[in-house]
């Protein structure tokens, strides 16, 4: 039986609408927080939003998800905030207003993880008072620029240069399209804008050709539904997230925000054959953080907890069972 999710959303400081979805208790005596990767959204993680309560028992754990800003259900990224540190402060206020004091269980899916990372250099004193245990799945401490995407390490130095400069140009051509598809009249009215980039990247899917992004980011054996899933979370990125926030991962290092999660469990999850985030970002991150558990998930690839979500799901609970002991 798959449980629905709750949805809702919450306003943040700067006037970004966040979209957030929630299963089991309010009451529970421990959340876990699901915070998606770069170009997902809350439906990358709908194995655990249902999972979860099914394992724990309804009212044995409150799930949380929500949509970074310029991405799925949420509001667009203002200019200027498609930063890594940007996504640390919409995390923090999304624990003050939405998962409220109990104990939390964080589970970050790359980007979500960098911003997990994010947080613990700016608020160090959430962990171990609020943030009793992490997962960091599929995420990077930072070199994201060596040997990118599975490149040889000699093309290190034009990887760092031109792939966010390459992203850049395909964010402001589709930004260029969306304003010749408006005319002149609505160029400068941002929602307009908004609605006419995102459907030019509809436009787009097809050439996203699905065959070359289920290679790239999904294991051999995957459900073609979870390839959907990630396929119509492409297709509503708006240009300024997909090159905004590349170029934050491709500058996102912080390795030494890491010790600050020495006090609390943390499971290190990874595949064996992820291309975006080659597996020495979680060899790294465990030797950063020695009293991580470090999980490694033979043929799987990027997606981890779409493609093992029955590991991911356990692995979670667990995490869940010590942060309400």
């Amino acid at each position: 039986m798959t449980l629905q999710a709750e949805r809702t959303g919450v306003i943040t400081p700067d006037g970004v609408r966040l979209h957030v979805e929630t299963t089991g208790s309010d009451s529970a005596p421990v959340t876990v927080l699901l915070v998606h990767g770069w170009t997902c959204s809350t439906r990358s993680w709908h194995h655990q939003l249902s999972g979860l309560p099914q394992v724990l028992g309804s009212s044995g754990v409150r799930v949380v998800a929500y949509d970074h800003r310029g991405h799925g259900r949420s509001e667009a990224a203002p200019v200027g905030t498609t930063r890594i540190s940007q996504l640390a402060d919409d995390l923090a206020f999304v624990l003050d207003t939405v998962v409220g004091d109990g104990p939390v269980v964080y589970a970050g899916h790359s980007m979500g993880g960098m911003t997990l990372m994010a947080l613990a250099d700016q608020r160090p004193e959430l962990f171990g008072s609020r943030i009793k245990a992490a997962a960091l799945v599929s995420t990077s401490s930072g070199q994201i620029s060596s040997r990118a995407f599975g490149l040889p390490a000699r093309f290190d130095g034009a990887a760092a240069v031109v792939a966010p400069r390459a992203m850049n140009l395909a964010g402001e051509r589709m930004e260029r399209r969306a304003i010749r598809r408006t005319g002149s009249r609505v160029a400068g009215d941002a929602e307009t804008r908004q609605r006419a980039v995102l459907a030019a990247l509809r436009e787009l899917g097809p050439a996203l050709r699905r065959p070359a992004v289920r290679r790239m980011v999904f294991g051999k054996k995957v459900d073609p539904a979870e390839v959907d899933i990630l396929m119509a979370d492409l297709a509503v990125t708006p240009g300024r997230s997909l090159s905004g926030f590349f170029e934050a991962i491709t500058q996102h290092d912080l390795g030494h925000a890491l010790n600050v999660l020495d006090g609390i469990p943390v499971e290190i999850m990874h595949g064996t054959r992820d291309r975006l985030l080659p597996p020495r970002h979680a060899n790294r991150m465990a030797q950063l953080l020695p009293s991580a558990r470090l999980w490694m998930y033979p043929g799987a690839d990027h997606m981890l907890m779409q493609e093992r979500p029955r590991d991911v799901t356990h692995r979670l609970a667990s995490l869940a069972r010590k942060a309400s002991a």
